[in-house]
């Protein structure tokens, strides 16, 4: 092989090498187009934050009422409750029981009293006695030394008569009116009686008024001596009036029976239910208090704190919190004295 032909070998495997170079460096380049496309990152949407609903109320104006309703039963306005007012005696009988009518006067119970009566009988013997024995010297006209000694003899006697017979009204329970018997207690013969221990209760079933125990104090305070009542029984509608409240009764009295009279209204009524009796129960409602053309809102929009009332009212799109001054409030609604105007919008709690 000559010069020239070496020559031109050389150059082909130069420009064979150079190819081969130039395919490997870009075969990983190419290779790449076999190879999935990784999709772009998409940026997030935007959210549209939620729409907040508020309950709301508009403050209108008209007549907010408070008032006091419940169900009372028929008390009677006159009821004695009989004692003894010395114990150790024993119960001898008693003469009537629960419903039972009876008449002023009449002997309800006794304690034994033992030879109570025969002294009694034998003393009233020897007050005639005396009595006879005076008649007779006074017609004989003797000696007036003599009469007045047998005046005084006659006043002695008299007044043990007038003890017997007082020992004997202390051992009986009398009725003091003519009505019915509403209680009668466990004793029986032969207990020993409690001073002051009630064993039998009369009341006068023609003069009854409504009493109505609250479940607490706040229930009723507002009620006023004197107030009007609307009553209601067997669809008959009747008219009455607050006689009692707790601010009224004694304070020796609450003690007697402080649960009772601490939470009791006593109403009497105009007329009587017709065939009333003893316990039927009556339904009655007193208004305490009443207003018009008042601004009102709902008691479940008011809110308060630190001695702070308040609402939260809608202004346009946004709320805020507005101090008020409140008048009356029921179980269901609430006088705005100042603070809101007709209108406003009040949310809800």
């Amino acid at each position: 092989m000559n010069e020239n032909g070496q020559t031109t070998l050389q150059r082909f495997r130069s420009k064979l090498l150079i190819g081969t170079i130039t395919c490997l460096m870009v075969f990983p380049i190419s290779a790449c187009s076999f190879l999935p496309k990784e999709e772009p990152v998409l940026a997030p949407p935007l959210v549209e934050p939620a729409k907040v609903e508020y309950d709301v109320s508009e403050v209108k104006k008209g007549s907010i009422v408070k008032r006091v309703k419940g169900v009372g039963s028929l008390y009677p306005v006159e009821n004695h409750n009989l004692s003894y007012p010395e114990s150790g005696g024993r119960i001898s009988k008693i003469n009537v029981k629960e419903g039972d009518n009876v008449r002023k006067g009449q002997v309800l119970a006794e304690i034994e009293t033992g030879n109570l009566r025969f002294d009694l009988a034998q003393t009233e013997i020897e007050l005639k006695k005396a009595e006879i024995h005076l008649k007779q010297l006074q017609n004989q006209q003797l000696d007036q030394y003599a009469i007045e000694i047998a005046k005084l003899d006659v006043q002695s006697v008299k007044n043990r008569v007038q003890h017997l017979k007082e020992l004997l009204s202390k051992s009986q329970l009398i009725s003091p009116l003519t009505g019915i018997v509403t209680f009668v207690g466990d004793q029986k013969a032969g207990d020993v009686i409690e001073a002051f221990q009630s064993i039998i209760q009369v009341a006068d079933t023609s003069k009854l008024q409504l009493l109505y125990t609250a479940i607490s104090t706040d229930v009723i305070a507002d009620v006023k001596l004197g107030m009007s009542a609307s009553l209601s029984s067997n669809g008959e509608t009747l008219n009455g009036k607050v006689v009692q409240t707790p601010q009224d009764v004694p304070n020796d009295v609450i003690g007697t029976n402080e649960e009772m009279y601490k939470k009791s209204l006593l109403i009497s009524l105009d007329k009587l239910p017709k065939d009333a009796q003893v316990g039927d129960m009556v339904d009655f409602e007193v208004i305490t208090q009443k207003k018009d053309n008042a601004l009102i809102i709902p008691k479940n929009a008011l809110r308060t704190a630190m001695g702070r009332s308040y609402v939260q009212i809608l202004d346009e799109k946004s709320k805020k919190e507005v101090d008020i001054e409140v008048g009356i409030v029921t179980d269901t609604e609430v006088e705005v004295l100042k603070g809101l105007n007709e209108g406003d919008k009040v949310i809800l709690k």
